[in-house]
């Protein structure tokens, strides 16, 4: 390693900077933010480095001879920066920055320097305007994409270019016939009336001289297809549009902007209809031939019209949807031909073969198989999940535009003289960066593992949505509210919920009311607002990216949501101090409610209420803390604590007859400390008398082990964990489940499939096979099966963002072994221990500038430390005996 050159400053030559990125994770050409924040890590080979501050320099050049503005020394623990040095970059603007830090021993050299580039920040940016064909607009009913054009000269060298993208639907776009990414669904779904992405490309190697082609094609997508059970459409506009500008900049200074206005042309094209839920329908002999290439004339297309920009322009900060994995499916052959992906998944089939005459080919999709071997679809409800292409005599390659499907199943139906001669299921979802891994002696837990992190999978496309295939796909809080936790440890998902959370707080009712679903489509729905559980993501969802990330930057951007939210639900309190009397969803699909009636679960839906109210205040109070607002911290103290004792008095005994209502007694804090103890021994008895089977909901799930694991009643834990009997993890497994499970008894032990209905009259039926709620049991794996866990932001001095790691293994169950690794801000950080005779054999791994506490299982001596162990960044193996 190089070492630091003379200076007054002590110099520390066994650390270094690295991997310096933009924690803006888009992989887009520009940064969305103004001041932009940077990540690092540290490479070193001496064990407890600890970061003590940081600088961060930028320049023009990235030589840096003269330097453009500095931070200076900035006191900081963490890996990334809070300030951005000087000004705020202008739009356009492009700078190098670099950094260094200080450890114990002195500061470090110079990272390599990372280029940053600014995007289009001002609405005065965007000479382009969205464009439309006329006879595009207004329609309110399927109808085929438009394909849009534009030619125009390059006469001189090009230094860069870029295109800045967006559109009123869906989009995709070719710079002389290749495309521009590889993204799919852009821009997503957002509040499109106040929120609205684009992205920015690099396309200067797509340039060529002479003439150049830039062309697009728009689909309905969430801005004018169906929406929601009721089949909405149009819910934001009747109109698509393609809104594109092409930034070109030349060696000699000069740029040409070439953007959507009056002297595009547009037509239709194979793209006869696409429809998230319902699919798309492609005729190939529609398609204008070489349209997307220079040289085609376009005198017959139709003119656009203009219209106004959209609202909110912002360029998208986390990774597109892209296809992220390709399987190869096993499938039958003939004109009839059943496909099995073995894995339920989101996306769709990609076919390719040969047709000898004009023929039609009908993809239909589903989760799951009827016991005749059919597909079934009475879970898709109203969508029609259906992909159908007609086909000129020749070669072919099919994949539908502008839609997805969740499915494991499909059937291929040919009509005429084709064969098709080769399948491939393309797996889509939003292309965030996998950080955790989870792995253990138990090849049914394993599964388990697998379930949770495909369903993540499928149900994070663009944003968290709660199923992927039937007419719903939308973003209830309440799912990703008790799924955030373990969403954080397997994937990298701080800018995709910081994104979803932006949209959350626009869609907050003035009272301070949260939507179920966000973005809120379900206006003047009975469950619109669904209250408890649901309406806390406001808090929770930014206190778990705090937790996982140490970002506190959500915690302020979201900060007057969170305040609206609990200042709200507090307004409700009767007289004695709890909440009574309101709408609630409660407890969802808990095993005891009525299977037609979801809500109606066995724990006290205001108890829930109260509870979560207490537990919502308390969280806010810490996040107060965070943010040096101490005044609002003491309020929030007082009134989580008095919601608490008031819940108790009137719910303590009522509480315990659930496994749901214990379990939030003792992970809420609802129960006094000296009666914890007691409440974890009553869910004990409760998971003994029903067999090990689980009696949890959607609100419940999460905290049943946990709390059995708080209360020291980890053998009651993994009898509930390892039941095999229906309600239970794996029982899902057992029959089969290859994704999480809306309902617990979704397929039973003889192969019968749940009928799913439901008493609403607006959804006759409720089944979904990929469902991430009951997969909140993942953030237990990590922390407790396996052992590794952020630091209790409930202890003074405690550090998020695993730079303060607790290592506490629970052996148990028959499980001898048991692995976990998570990509921390740090670095990795990992535990991998395992059960040889009567040791323990234990290696953990601390990251460069993190420390940690080992905490010794239960039954086991660790005779060369105490509990709490402290280490700090290194390698580390340990040997524990059998207790007395």
């Amino acid at each position: 390693m190089m070492s630091c050159s003379a200076g007054a400053q002590v110099c520390d030559p066994s650390v270094m900077p690295v991997a310096l990125a933009l924690a803006d994770d888009a992989g887009l050409a520009a940064v969305w933010s103004p001041r932009p924040r940077l990540q690092w890590r540290l490479a070193t080979d001496r064990s407890g480095v600890g970061q003590r501050a940081y600088e961060v320099e930028t320049s023009r050049e990235p030589d840096f001879v003269s330097v453009l503005a500095t931070t200076g020394r900035v006191e900081g623990e963490y890996p990334f920066s809070h300030l951005w040095p000087g000004m705020p970059l202008a739009s356009r603007e492009r700078v190098w920055a670099r950094i260094r830090v200080w450890t114990d021993l002195g500061r470090t050299l110079w990272c390599e320097p990372l280029a940053v580039e600014a995007a289009l920040f001002r609405e005065a940016d965007w000479t382009a305007r969205p464009i439309s064909p006329a006879f595009n607009v207004g329609v309110r009913c399927s109808a085929p994409a438009p394909l849009f054009r534009r030619a125009f000269s390059i006469d001189r060298p090009v230094a860069s270019a870029r295109l800045y993208v967006t559109a009123l639907g869906l989009q995709q776009c070719w710079l002389n016939g290749a495309p521009v990414s590889a993204d799919l669904l852009e821009p997503g779904w957002t509040a499109y009336g106040e929120r609205h992405l684009y992205a920015t490309y690099d396309v200067g190697d797509l340039l060529r001289s002479g003439e150049n082609v830039i062309a697009g094609a728009v689909g309905d997508g969430w801005w004018r297809g169906k929406l929601t059970w009721t089949n909405r459409r149009a819910v934001y506009g009747d109109t698509t549009a393609l809104l594109a500008q092409l930034e070109v900049d030349f060696v000699d200074g000069t740029r040409v902007i070439i953007a959507t206005d009056e002297q595009w042309r547009a037509t239709t094209g194979m793209i006869r209809s696409a429809d998230i839920y319902d699919g798309c329908e492609i005729d190939r002999s529609l398609e204008p031939e070489g349209w997307r290439e220079p040289g085609f004339d376009e005198r017959e297309w139709a003119p656009v019209e203009m219209l106004e920009l959209p609202s909110g322009l912002e360029q998208r900060r986390m990774p597109a949807a892209r296809i992220v994995e390709r399987l190869v499916p096993r499938w039958s052959r003939g004109a009839d031909i059943r496909v099995d992906c073995g894995q339920n998944l989101t996306g769709f089939l990609e076919l390719t073969g040969e047709a000898l005459t004009r023929s039609r080919i009908t993809v239909r999709h589903a989760e799951v198989l009827e016991a005749d071997g059919s597909l079934h679809l009475a879970a898709l409800r109203g969508a029609k999940a259906t992909d159908v292409y007609t086909v000129e005599p020749g070669r072919f390659r099919l994949a539908p535009a502008f839609t997805y499907h969740g499915f494991r199943h499909a059937r291929i139906e040919v009509v005429g003289e084709a064969v098709i001669d080769g399948i491939e299921a393309c797996v889509v979802s939003s292309d965030l960066r996998e950080i955790g891994a989870f792995s253990c002696s138990d090849s049914r837990i394993e599964q388990l593992a697998s379930n949770i992190r495909w369903s993540q999978r499928g149900n994070f496309v663009t944003l968290p949505t709660d199923c992927p295939q039937r007419d719903e796909r939308m973003g209830w809080t309440g799912d990703i509210q008790v799924f955030a936790p373990t969403a954080c440890a397997n994937y990298d998902v701080r800018g995709f919920l910081a994104s979803w959370l932006r949209d959350l707080a626009i869609e907050q009712a003035g009272d301070g009311q949260v939507p179920s679903t966000v973005p809120n489509v379900i206006e003047g729905h009975p469950y619109e607002f669904g209250g408890v559980g649901w309406a806390d993501a406001a808090v929770l969802v930014p206190w778990a990216l705090y937790e996982a990330y140490g970002d506190r930057q959500v915690l302020e951007t979201q900060f007057s949501s969170m305040c609206a939210w609990v200042d709200w639900a507090a307004s409700r309190r009767n007289p004695q101090g709890v909440w009574r009397g309101d709408f609630h969803l409660g407890d969802w699909l808990d095993p005891g409610a009525p299977p037609d009636r979801p809500e109606e679960a066995t724990t006290d839906r205001d108890f829930i209420a109260s509870a979560y109210l207490s537990f919502s205040a308390g969280r806010l109070a810490r996040i107060c803390q965070v943010l040096g607002r101490e005044v609002e911290a003491a309020g929030y103290v007082y009134l989580s604590q008095e919601v608490a004792d008031a819940s108790w008095r009137v719910w303590g005994q009522i509480a315990q007859g659930t496994q749901a209502g214990c379990a939030i007694a003792i992970a809420f804090a609802i129960a006094p400390p000296a009666q914890r103890r007691g409440v974890g021994e009553r869910l004990a008895d409760l998971v003994a008398m029903a067999d090990g089977r689980i009696g949890t909901g959607f609100l419940g799930t999460p905290l049943v082990l946990p709390a059995l694991s708080a209360a020291g009643q980890h053998e009651a834990a993994m009898r509930l964990l390892l039941n095999e009997n229906s309600p239970g993890w794996l029982n899902q497994v057992l029959n089969g489940a290859t994704t999480m499970w809306e309902r617990w008894d979704a397929i039973t032990s003889d192969g019968s499939i749940h009928a799913g209905d439901m008493a609403a009259e607006d959804a006759e039926t409720m089944m979904s096979f990929n469902h991430y709620a009951y997969g909140s049991v993942g953030a237990w794996l990590y922390r407790h099966l396996a052992g590794l866990a952020p630091a209790d932001l409930e202890l003074p001095g405690a550090r998020p963002g695993y730079r303060q790691i607790r290592f506490q293994p629970q052996p148990g169950g028959g499980i001898d072994a048991a692995r976990a690794a998570i990509d921390t801000p740090f670095g990795t950080a990992g535990i991998d221990w395992r059960i040889v005779d009567d040791c323990l054999s234990i290696r953990l791994r601390v990251p460069p500038g993190a420390n940690a506490t080992f905490t010794v299982p239960s039954g086991w001596v660790f005779p060369e430390a105490g509990r709490d162990a402290p280490f700090g960044s290194g390698e580390f193996e340990l040997l524990l005996a059998r207790g007395a």
